[in-house]
C-alpha cells in the first residue's frame, strides 16, 4: 500500500488526467463503443491551419511545430530497417494519413504512395503539403468501406486502430491482407496503456489498449505474429503534454492557451535532455510508476503464407 500511496501522490503532483479507479483497474471499457461521428468532428474542427500539429496531437497543448518534427524524425529512426526493406519501386498505402507527414516521407522514398484520410480538413492540408510530390495521391474516404485496392508493398497505419472499436479494427486489418503484395507487411503505430483498456469520457473518442490486447486483435485478424518496438519519441512528446496539463491544473493564474508557454515547456525539456526525455521516464518505470501515462508502440504485421 505504501508503493500505491507514493504512486498516487506523484501522479497527483504531475496533474494526471487519469482517475485512481483507472490506475487500479482499467481492464474493461464497460461495453462502450467509439462514436465515429465525434471522431470526425474532432479532426474536422482542428482546421487546415493546425492540421499538421493536430495530426500529432500537439495543437491542444500549444506545442510548437518543432515538437512534431522532432518526434517524427526519431520515429523514422526507430523503424528505419523496416522502411529499408521496402523497394524504392514499391507502392505504399498510408491509412489515416492526417496532414500527410508520413505520406511525404514515403513520397521521398518510394515511387508511389496513396494517403487515405476521412477528415476533409486533413485531406485539404495533406493535398497542399504533398502538392510538390507527384508520387503522392491523397484520397478521402472511410477505412471501414473505402480502402483502395492493392497490391501494396507497405501499408502504414499511423494511429488509426485507436479510433476503431475492436470488431472494426479486426475487420479492417483482415481486409488489408488481400491488398498486400507478396512478402509485404503492415506497420501500425498505436498509442497504448500499460494495462487493460481505457476509453476516456468526452468529445475526444479514442480507445487505448495495452500491447497484449493489440496482439490479440492482430492474431484474430489473421496475422500469426507481430514484431514490436517501443516508440520512445512518443514518450518524449507525452512528457511535454502532461507537463502542460499539470500547469493548467495547478497554475491557473497563467493563460490556459498560450503558444509561448507551450513552446517554453517544449524547449526547456529539450535543453534538459537526456534527463527529461531519457532518464526520468526510465527511472520512474523502475519504481513501477507509469509516467507519462500513455505509451506508443510500432507493430509490424506479416501474414502467414497460408493466409
Amino acid at each position: 500500500m505504501r508503493k500505491l500511496s507514493i504512486c498516487t501522490d506523484l501522479l497527483s503532483l504531475l496533474g494526471t488526467p487519469l482517475s485512481l479507479e483507472f490506475i487500479l483497474n482499467n481492464s474493461g471499457s464497460s461495453g462502450r463503443r467509439i462514436d465515429y461521428a465525434a471522431v470526425r468532428r474532432y479532426f474536422q474542427a482542428a482546421g487546415s491551419d493546425t492540421a499538421a500539429t493536430a495530426s500529432y496531437m500537439a495543437h491542444a497543448q500549444n506545442l510548437p511545430e518543432n515538437s512534431v518534427h522532432y518526434r517524427l524524425g526519431k520515429e523514422i529512426t526507430t523503424i528505419a530497417d523496416w522502411l529499408d526493406a521496402v523497394p524504392q519501386t514499391g507502392r505504399v498505402l498510408d491509412l489515416g494519413c492526417g496532414a500527410g507527414a508520413w505520406t511525404k516521407i514515403f513520397a521521398n522514398r518510394y515511387d508511389s504512395v496513396i494517403g487515405f484520410e476521412q477528415s476533409a480538413s486533413m485531406v485539404e492540408a495533406a493535398r497542399t503539403h504533398l502538392a510538390p510530390f507527384p508520387a503522392a495521391e491523397i484520397v478521402e474516404g472511410d477505412v471501414r468501406k473505402d480502402i483502395p485496392d492493392g497490391p501494396f508493398d507497405l501499408i502504414f497505419l499511423g494511429g488509426l486502430c485507436m479510433y476503431l472499436d475492436d470488431a472494426d479494427a479486426v475487420d479492417m486489418l483482415r481486409s488489408l491482407i488481400a491488398r498486400l503484395a507478396p512478402g509485404a507487411s503492415i506497420v501500425l503505430r498505436e498509442s497504448t496503456v500499460p494495462q487493460g483498456k481505457l476509453m476516456p469520457e468526452g468529445e475526444y473518442q479514442v480507445v487505448y489498449r495495452n500491447v497484449n490486447l493489440y496482439q490479440d486483435l492482430i492474431r484474430e485478424a489473421g496475422f500469426p505474429t507481430a514484431d514490436l518496438r517501443r516508440n520512445y519519441a512518443y514518450t518524449n512528446m507525452e512528457v511535454a503534454v502532461e507537463l502542460v496539463e499539470a500547469r493548467r491544473k495547478y497554475l491557473r493564474f497563467l493563460p490556459d492557451q498560450s503558444d509561448f508557454l507551450g513552446a517554453l515547456t517544449w524547449y526547456a525539456l529539450r535543453a534538459l535532455t537526456p534527463l527529461s526525455f531519457w532518464l526520468l521516464p526510465r527511472a520512474l518505470s523502475r519504481f513501477q510508476i507509469n509516467w507519462p501515462h500513455l505509451q506508443n508502440h510500432f507493430f509490424r504485421l506479416t501474414p502467414s503464407e497460408k493466409t
